[in-house]
């Protein structure tokens, strides 16, 4: 059996550690990624389409765990887990009510 390499965009890496490319949205074909959906949103005149970019952007750093804050309020409001409210409300509101329509 031959051994496959994957090959990761890093593109599809979001800020908060999501690998977009397994993202229900990704998939669903709702959104292109984080980084990729950033500059279609700021054309539709969207700029803060995702606050964990422009927070990342502001603090200079790659990924959110690069931060000396995180894990910090932007990234987890409530403190509760590993993905931000945003993503969850995301998800919850733009990806899956996809699949409840006919």
């Amino acid at each position: 059996m031959r051994e496959e390499k994957m090959v990761i965009d890093s593109n599809l890496l979001g800020p908060c550690g999501v690998y977009c490319g397994y993202c229900l949205a990704f998939k669903k074909r709702t959104c292109s990624g984080c980084r990729y959906e950033r500059s279609k949103q700021a054309q539709r005149g969207n700029k803060d389409w995702c606050t964990l970019l422009s927070c990342i952007d502001k603090r200079q750093v790659k990924e959110c765990s690069d931060c000396i804050e995180f894990p910090c309020k932007e990234y987890d409001p409530e403190g509760t887990g590993m993905y931000s409210r945003m993503y969850i409300d995301y998800i919850n509101n733009k990806v899956k009510p996809s699949e409840r329509e006919p």
